[in-house]
């Protein structure tokens, strides 16, 4: 693709962009137009622009040692991006068939090395990255008079000698020929000497930044002509004038030759004493000669080090390539580098001595030589994540994990799968969990990437938060699935979201089941929660897992998993748990939309007719518990039971009490349900009773309505109630709740404990 995946967002931040262009390569990657690499250009696109939007608040405030790192550090993020798109790119290409004979020329000759050693394209490609990612200098391009000074002063000792008056100063050259220092040991005007190394030192800055025709250019300006023709040897290489058509006047094919001669004398041009010191610096450069004295000088520059070290090296490996292969007879000394590979060049660096090592220790100085010698797994692999360092390296070496995944086979799966469960623990900590599901997707194994999502989700308990993931892990499949990868599972895809979900649900089950367990040798006697219970955080994190079946709409499990939840509080005498379950969800309605969804997909009926029936039981009896809860608000002496419509409301409270009271769970057949009547008719019975006891004040009949319960439950002949006060051990509390209602009855006399009727 040619466009961006992702257009840049300033609104949104670095770790949604960036999680933007993998989900849009996800969506996207069966158009043949789209590729990895489509991701590393957003990245670096990404970076870029946040070094330019800081770079442009340091015009404005250049002191911000915190703002300036944080420039440092995009900046350098962008290099990184550009050299894995430059290497990757070279490393995945396919090898031209490049062939060249004894008579091709040096560039025909070059490209067929380059094209069989791989390794040295990919010093190249090093060499041209840093080059290319050099800070642009600024400099004076004025045309100038070489050594202006020294004239004057030769034309003055002249004169002097014609009066015969001594010359005050050093003794100055005779001529004004290049050579003539060295040739004569005497010296130019000081201020020449300073104008020297100033024009010296721009061309040499230019020769590292690559810019070679700027290099002649400028000593052409300056008049240092001889310096420009050297810099001509340098700038054509690899051009033979007589295959290659530029000249009528050779015969033959010499500029193999030619340039390994040149490289030979400006090797011992470099050698000589007296020179400037940037012109020497130049000549040891061009000639891959000894860099000590430019390593002096790149002290401070991690950059230029490595620029000085990798030039020197493909210098002396293509010489001796070419060396190796021609049939000319040549006596031409390579000096070989200072060192011998990429892998001891950054050794060197971090053993420098100097700000370099600091400067080495940078984390992102450390992935791009991870890239550079290809070792981006080993360095996950050792990996630790510290949140005290810079917070981009995660984000950095999982992108770049990832783009590495999708650009050939992994060397090593579960350090893949562990680095992207930390960025995804990182995401959920900075509150980015939406965009989990575009990693999970990259997850090659679908079993784990379920283990890790299960994980995810069963932390998430904000309703608005589990919404927003289901989306995003919907939004990843909507184009994905009609295309099939088999090395790349999207585990967000229907059938492998419902599989996380269950493992998310199961996770949380086994996790806190032994909450809910009896424990051998302790007191088991339940204490009811009241309506002013808070809900603690494990009856919490386990109804609102199971929420997720109902918001996936996996109405079975939904109702297999809420018959669980709902069995754990009555089993533990949770009834405010149950109450705020059941206030999110609507049991009836959970049985509704199973019936219409299995109807519709015609689908083998996996939740039984006692399976709904206990759902129903749970359903009503917490209607019954909340319509408790809304008379235990109001005193006894409240004006509320002497309004209009108290009656109906007490009528309808009497109706569904009392058939809770006579028929709730009855018709089951698990053992359980006598458990749960023992343990919640007589809380109910006693509830009621209270009712209707305050209800007196509007109508004395629902006095008798209580002693017509109590009585009932003396009736054991025809009834459980009894026997559930009995096995519960509330029967001494009932006693005397009968006692205090006697109390109350009394209000009327003798009349009043009695039925009038």
């Amino acid at each position: 693709m040619t466009d961006r995946l992702v257009p840049y967002d300033r609104n949104a931040s670095v770790e949604v962009q960036f999680s933007h262009a993998l989900e849009q390569f996800q969506l996207h990657k069966a158009d043949a137009s789209v590729s990895p690499f489509d991701c590393i250009s957003t990245f670096k696109s990404v970076a870029a622009t946040q070094a330019l939007a800081l770079g442009a608040q340091l015009e404005e405030n250049d002191s911000d040692k915190d703002m300036r790192e944080q420039f440092d550090n995009w900046s350098l993020e962008t290099k990184l991006w550009n050299l894995v798109e430059d290497l990757y790119a070279l490393r995945l290409e396919t090898p031209e068939d490049f062939e060249a004979h004894d008579y091709s020329s040096v560039l025909a000759k070059q490209k067929h090395i380059l094209s069989s050693h791989p390794k040295l394209k990919e010093l190249l490609m090093i060499i041209t990255w840093i080059q290319r990612n050099s800070d642009s200098i600024s400099y004076e391009s004025d045309p100038q008079y070489k050594w202006n000074n020294t004239r004057v002063g030769v034309t003055n000792s002249d004169l002097s000698e014609l009066t015969a008056s001594e010359s005050s100063g050093p003794k100055l050259v005779t001529s004004l020929d290049v050579d003539a220092p060295l040739r004569t040991n005497l010296s130019i005007d000081p201020k020449d000497e300073a104008i020297d190394s100033e024009n010296c030192a721009i061309i040499y800055r230019l020769l590292l930044n690559g810019k070679i025709q700027e290099a002649i250019d400028h000593a052409n300006n300056t008049e240092n002509f001889a310096l420009a023709l050297i810099l001509v040897g340098g700038g054509q290489p690899y051009q033979d004038p007589v295959l290659d058509g530029n000249s009528d006047e050779i015969t033959s094919a010499g500029g193999l030759k030619h340039k390994l001669l040149w490289k030979e004398t400006i090797y011992k041009l470099s050698q000589k004493p007296g020179l400037n010191a940037y012109e020497k610096l130049i000549y040891n450069y061009l000639s891959g000669g000894n860099i000590t004295e430019n390593l002096e000088a790149a002290k401070r520059s991690w950059e230029d080090s490595l620029l000085l070290y990798a030039y020197q090296l493909f210098s002396y490996k293509l010489d001796s390539i070419v060396l190796e292969n021609t049939t000319e007879s040549l006596s031409i000394t390579i000096p070989k580098p200072q060192a011998d590979s990429v892998d001891q060049i950054l050794n060197n660096l971090s053993n420098a001595g100097t700000e370099v090592s600091q400067q080495s220790l940078n984390p992102l100085r450390i992935i791009s030589g991870a890239v550079m010698i290809d070792q981006v797994e080993k360095l996950i692999e050792n990996f630790k994540y510290d949140t005290s360092a810079n917070e981009n390296v995660l984000r950095i070496l999982v992108h770049l994990s990832i783009f590495l995944a999708l650009v050939r086979p992994l060397k090593n799966r579960d350090d893949f799968t562990n680095i992207i469960r930390l960025y995804i623990s990182r995401l959920m900590e900075t509150g980015n969990s939406e965009l989990i599901p575009v990693y999970l997707s990259f997850i090659p194994d679908e079993k784990d990437a379920r283990e890790t999502y299960s994980v995810i989700l069963s932390s998430i308990t904000d309703k608005e938060e589990r919404i927003k993931q289901l989306q995003a892990a919907r939004s990843v499949t909507q184009e994905v699935f009609n295309y099939h990868d088999e090395d790349m599972i999207i585990v967000a895809e229907d059938d492998k979201l419902v599989n996380v979900l269950r493992r998310t649900v199961e996770r949380v089950m086994t996790e806190t089941e032994d909450y809910y367990r009896p424990q051998e040798g302790v007191d088991t006697t339940i204490s009811l929660q009241d309506a002013g219970s808070t809900v603690d955080e494990t009856d919490f994190k386990l109804y609102r897992a199971v929420e997720w079946f109902y918001e996936n709409h996996m109405w079975a499990d939904a109702i297999k998993a809420t018959i669980v939840v709902i069995r754990r509080f009555l089993v533990n005498g949770k009834l405010s748990s149950l109450k705020q379950f059941a206030a999110g969800n609507n049991f009836k309605q959970l049985i509704t939309d199973y019936n219409v969804d299995n109807v519709s997909k015609n689908e083998k009926d996996d939740i039984t007719e006692e399976n709904k029936e206990e759902l129903l039981e749970y359903y009503n009896f917490v209607e019954g518990l909340n319509l408790i809860d809304q008379w235990k608000s109001f005193p006894a002496d409240n004006d509320a039971y002497r309004a209009s419509n108290v009656d109906s409301s007490l009528d309808k409270t009497s109706k569904i009490l009392s058939d809770i009271v006579q028929k709730w769970v009855v018709g089951l057949s698990d053992p359980v349900f006598k458990d749960f009547r023992a343990l919640y008719i007589p809380y109910v019975i006693m509830e009621l009773i209270t009712i209707y006891q305050n209800a007196r004040s509007k109508n004395w009949k629902y006095i008798d309505k209580a002693y017509e319960l109590i009585n009932e439950v003396a009736d054991e002949s025809s009834n459980d109630f009894l026997t559930c006060f009995q096995k519960s051990g509330r029967l001494n509390e009932f006693l005397v709740r009968c006692g205090e209602l006697s109390i109350v009855s009394s209000e009327r006399g003798i009349q009043g404990i009695f039925k009038s009727h």
